[in-house]
């Protein structure tokens, strides 16, 4: 009786299984339609509380290749408006897949001047400008030599907009929205509308010069970006008092490990680099640092040197947890941290959904 029961059983997973195979054409078109609805509507701003301060991490990594970690992007959004700090390769395409309407987009700004910070505005520019309809080029603001890498830009892409207009036409693709506006700043308050106040303030990142990091208020909450820097005492005094700080990370002694291995296989120039890049950016006990002196409440790792495998990420801290009380986390791509409250962080992953 047990056999013909599972004999039973069999048959009818066949015939199942036969049927959906025929079907399976329909059954594709059907999935794909479902997923197509579900992005198409989907509005992550819509889902985020507007009383709440919002920092996205739209790129985590480096100029170190990475399957997990788009260039250097990080997105602040208050009162549904998008604020984004450096556009690295990658990190538009990881903006637009975490849901983020790219109309909301109040502009970009850029750190410094290294190519890892900006090398996605290009293709970021171009979504943003045929996906939203734009009216008004994309305003770039960073230190002064911007304006030099939008113009160079706006002329590669020239050629690809006149045949985007043709095939799409001037009502879908606005001849008046093309491209970026690259504006220079230098330190000091560098946006103040609608209750959100924009602070640069220089960073040691020699010879990149100018470079800077950023601080957004909001309603009393805040979030200070440190960019690539070295330690100086300048950056708890930028980030005082602040909810977030967010620093990069350069590992001390897994980079070294890096320049030893580079030199042992008889690569000198890759080694000269590894050993050259630990001396303009600042270590995780060094951010520590930072976070403890200025009093701020959560600690976040982003732009990490090297990418290492998730169950090794604890090791890319070192003893920053002996040097600052507050929660520290290493971030990754798609995470954005919410701010309550003093004290008051939520986290989440809007990739993993």
């Amino acid at each position: 009786m047990r056999k013909k029961w599972l004999w039973a059983v069999l048959a009818v997973a066949l015939v199942a299984g036969a049927g959906a195979y025929a079907k399976r054409d329909a059954i594709a078109m059907n999935l794909l339609k479902r997923g197509a609805d579900a992005a198409m509507a989907r509005n992550t701003l819509a889902s985020l509380p507007k009383d709440q301060l919002h920092v996205a991490f739209c790129g985590t990594g480096s100029p170190l290749p990475s399957r997990d970690r788009a260039a250097a992007c990080t997105a602040v959004i208050a009162d549904g408006r998008v604020f984004v700090f450096d556009m690295g390769e990658g990190s538009g395409e990881t903006l637009s897949l975490m849901g983020f309407p790219l109309d909301k987009i109040q502009g970009v700004w850029l750190t410094h001047l290294h190519s890892d910070h900006f090398e996605g505005l290009g293709p970021f520019t171009l979504q943003r400008w045929a996906g939203s309809s734009a009216e008004k080029p994309l305003a770039i603001f960073g230190p002064e030599g911007v304006t030099e890498i939008t113009e160079g830009y706006n002329a590669v892409y020239r050629i690809d907009s006149t045949y985007r207009i043709a095939h799409h036409g001037a009502d879908v693709v606005k001849p008046s929205g093309f491209g970026m506006a690259g504006t220079a700043i230098t330190p000091g308050p560098v946006y103040d509308a609608g209750g959100v106040r924009i602070t640069a303030f220089a960073v040691d990142h020699d010879p990149i010069k100018p470079a800077f990091g950023y601080r957004v208020d909001w309603k009393g909450r805040s979030v200070t970006i440190s960019g690539d820097t070295a330690f100086t005492p300048a950056l708890a005094q930028a980030a005082k008092g602040t909810d977030l700080y967010v620093s990069e990370l350069l590992s001390p002694r897994m980079v070294k490990i890096l320049e030893d291995s580079a030199r042992s296989a008889g690569n000198a120039n890759r080694a000269k680099i590894f050993s050259d890049i630990q001396n303009y950016h600042i270590s995780p006990e060094q951010a520590a640092d930072v976070a403890k002196s200025a009093g701020v409440g959560m600690l976040a790792f982003t732009h990490i040197v090297p990418s290492v495998p998730k169950p090794l990420e604890f090791a890319l801290t070192g003893r920053a947890v002996s040097r600052f009380s507050g929660p520290i986390k290493v971030m990754h791509d798609g995470d954005v941290i919410s701010i309550a409250g003093k004290d008051k962080f939520e986290t989440q992953n809007l990739l993993s959904r």
